[in-house]
């Protein structure tokens, strides 16, 4: 049926990108835009994207609307991160809001936010536990994930 309403699209002229899907068990499954680690938030209610530059210990994160495909301004002063290496001391990485000319994204009011920690240089697997996040008048604090994989396939708290 996917397949059907697409050609449909591309033969109305819209556009088609396939953002959410259903995986082989039929669980429900969204592709990270930027290629990076999708951490949910809620059912489905927001997403938040880890890009990390191993090289560098660059990382970048991007709130995302429930279907991961736009971006969801926020007014936080920063982005809380701990981070527990599978060798190693736990440790935190603050990310700064980041703004753009290009979106008109301002550090009062945005959707990206970035750091870079030298704890992060090599790392490529890790446990992580976003401290605090408020969007769209909700609160979600200490939500785990495992870096690369996410947190989509983890039970939620009861």
């Amino acid at each position: 049926m996917r397949s059907l309403s697409a050609l449909v699209c591309v033969a109305a002229g819209l556009s088609v990108a396939p953002i959410a899907a259903n995986g082989a068990d039929g669980h429900h499954e969204h592709a990270a835009p930027h290629g990076g680690t999708l951490v949910v938030f809620g059912d489905e209610f927001v997403h938040l994207e880890l890009v990390l530059d191993p090289a560098t210990g660059s990382l970048t994160a991007y709130v995302l609307d429930g279907e991961a495909a736009r971006g969801v301004t926020i007014q936080q002063p920063s982005l809380g991160i701990d981070v527990q290496p599978e060798a190693g001391g736990l440790f935190r990485v603050v990310l700064a809001p980041v703004e753009s000319v290009l979106t008109g994204e301002t550090k009062g009011n945005t959707s990206q936010f970035a750091g870079r920690s030298d704890r992060l240089k090599g790392l490529s697997r890790f446990r992580g536990e976003i401290r605090r996040l408020e969007v769209k008048g909700q609160t979600f604090e200490k939500v785990s994930f495992r870096f690369p994989e996410g947190n989509e396939d983890e039970e939620e708290p009861s």
